[in-house]
């Protein structure tokens, strides 16, 4: 197993890595920047530039993505926005994904929208 890990991402306040890579996967957990933007499109598109640097950091990119898995706080709110993101980041690529509803995420105060674990593989 390999920890990746680049300064163009926030890191983790606990004993986290940013992504980890093993036989090929990279497995990105919850690229988020500390300070959540106002709206849910600027939340989505920061999420996304995260993503994509702790990618390119383990040597792959948003085509090389196999899984995602998103939580959301309000899913029926912010699903129509995160989607427009979605589609325009991952163009015609289009992942496996599931979608949850959760208010029980992230620290106390921080009131992020979105939480994403992500699955690559640069086989």
């Amino acid at each position: 197993m390999r920890i990746i890990h680049t300064d163009d991402a926030p890191t983790h306040a606990g004993p986290v890595p940013q992504a980890v890579e093993a036989g090929g996967w990279i497995h990105v957990l919850d690229p988020r920047e500390r300070a959540i933007a106002d709206d849910a499109r600027a939340e989505a598109e920061q999420l996304f530039d995260n993503l994509a640097a702790i990618l390119a950091a383990g040597g792959a990119a948003l085509s090389d993505v196999v899984r995602v898995g998103i939580v959301m706080r309000d899913l029926q709110r912010d699903r129509p926005v995160f989607n427009e993101v979605w589609s325009r980041r991952f163009g015609q690529h289009r992942p496996a994904r599931s979608a949850i509803e959760s208010s029980a995420f992230g620290r106390p105060g921080e009131n992020a929208r979105f939480m994403i674990e992500v699955a690559a593989y640069r086989g």
